[in-house]
């Protein structure tokens, strides 16, 4: 499957493609690209759509309480967010929110999805859940 073609915006679960489905074709792509890079460095990830929350939740193990990190797609885009992310290191300065612990990454266009700085992001979180698992 090729992401970033337009014609191609479709995934292949049903459930996030039904959640994608209700926004406009760049925040499809966008979402996509970013989903295919967490499902690549998440271990052993598990996802899960919430269509009430319009998230896709991405977890080492069953339950909440494995939560890394989640996808809230926008209009505009798509929304990185950390269940943890006051508690993880953020040298690239993009984490942003002042809630008690979570953070988000916005990532407006395929220029914000900066590979390297995302997985950083990701591994953090991944050994702080191992961490405190």
């Amino acid at each position: 499957m090729n992401v970033d073609l337009p014609s191609s915006i479709v995934s292949d679960d049903p459930a996030v493609a039904a959640l994608l489905s209700e926004y406009p074709p760049a925040a499809q792509q966008l979402t996509l690209r970013v989903r295919k890079l967490l499902l690549r460095i998440i271990p052993d990830v598990c996802e899960h759509v919430y269509p009430g929350w319009r998230i896709i939740s991405f977890r080492m193990g069953d339950g909440d309480q494995h939560k890394i990190c989640w996808l809230a797609p926008q209009r505009f885009g798509v929304n990185l967010g950390f269940e943890r992310g006051a508690e993880l290191p953020d040298p690239g300065g993009l984490l942003t929110g002042d809630a008690k612990q979570v953070r988000n990454v916005h990532i407006r266009s395929a220029k914000d999805v900066d590979v390297a700085t995302i997985a950083t992001l990701v591994a953090a979180a991944v050994a702080l859940h191992r961490g405190h698992g």
